[in-house]
């Protein structure tokens, strides 16, 4: 597949929020925002009132929740402040590349641990780094599509996981190289 033009498009907070709640699983989202809520306002309430046990105990349950579901509660905040989310995307032969500022990141493809439609007209695409893409069905075809599956499930195989463990060994090199230079 040769290198591809960018892909704009937009998503609305429907199609981030769907497969947002279906991902962490829709009675889980809930109870996870009461129960850091419960515990945020219990650490204000701690601050106010100078209870230090309780400053120390709602403060480091309400800090460890919020690093453990970072992913979770980034993704609501974005879809809470942001009505429409612009994308621009390419699909390579060996990577996904996302705009994210003035800067394109890139997944690779081989990391993909799924790729799903949990809201109509919109595929989500997991990575096993935490990434999640959400892309429009009418801007991407079929043939990209398979693509990104055929290097998913080869990710998924001894040979693909080799290749990963070899690409990683080169960009640790290329990282020493460039620390020494």
């Amino acid at each position: 597949m040769e290198s591809e033009q960018p892909i704009r498009y937009s998503l609305t907070r429907r199609q981030r929020l769907i497969p947002h709640l279906k991902i962490w699983g829709p009675a889980f989202v809930p109870f996870f925002v009461l129960l850091e809520s419960f515990f945020i306002v219990r650490f204000i309430v701690a601050m106010v009132t100078l209870e230090w046990l309780g400053i120390l105990t709602f403060g480091f349950l309400a800090f460890g929740l919020l690093l453990l579901f970072r992913g979770l509660i980034t993704g609501l905040i974005d879809v809470v402040v942001l009505a429409r989310r612009e994308m621009d995307i390419t699909i390579e032969d060996n990577g996904l590349g996302v705009m994210i500022g003035n800067e394109r990141w890139y997944l690779f493809l081989d990391g993909i641990t799924k790729i799903s439609e949990y809201t109509s007209g919109v595929w989500t695409i997991e990575h096993w780094n935490g990434s999640v893409v959400h892309i429009l069905k009418g801007v991407i075809t079929e043939k990209q599509i398979g693509h990104m599956r055929q290097k998913m499930e080869f990710g998924q195989t001894p040979a693909g996981t080799a290749t990963t463990i070899e690409r990683g060994r080169q960009i640790q090199t290329m990282l020493d190289h460039d620390k020494t230079a």
